[in-house]
């Protein structure tokens, strides 16, 4: 058993270590889980309850994925320009870091992206 523990402990700070070299800084998320730096071919962005997000509006850069979104609000690690939203709730996104300003609303179960309205900056569903 100490070596199952040593191995998952070793897991979490190398998935922390590989988040921070990926410009995914811990922020003050209120979704369970998130973000997680993920490819962006990752299955996970398509799974339900799931929220990714991406850096482009291609669908491609830095891809953060995150768990259980609510009604808090989010910041998120970069300036989102498109998402998979597999959650079961529209997800409104922010111009500004603090859920305030211009927004967009992305209905559950969609996909979408916005180069025309610039990056956004945190979220909340």
């Amino acid at each position: 058993m100490h070596g199952f523990g040593y191995k998952r402990a070793s897991a979490a700070a190398a998935a922390t270590a590989t988040g921070l070299l990926l410009g995914l800084a811990p922020t003050s998320a209120s979704a369970t889980s998130g973000p997680i730096a993920v490819d962006r071919g990752d299955s996970r962005c398509t799974t339900a309850g799931s929220l990714c997000v991406f850096e482009t509006e291609w669908f491609t850069g830095r891809t953060a994925l995150y768990r259980d979104v609510d009604t808090d609000c989010v910041t998120a690690p970069y300036g989102i320009l498109a998402n998979i939203n597999m959650t079961d709730r529209p997800v409104t996104f922010y111009k500004n870091t603090d859920c305030t300003g211009p927004s967009t609303t992305e209905p559950a179960g969609n996909l979408h992206s916005w180069k025309s309205l610039g990056p956004m900056y945190s979220f909340r569903a």
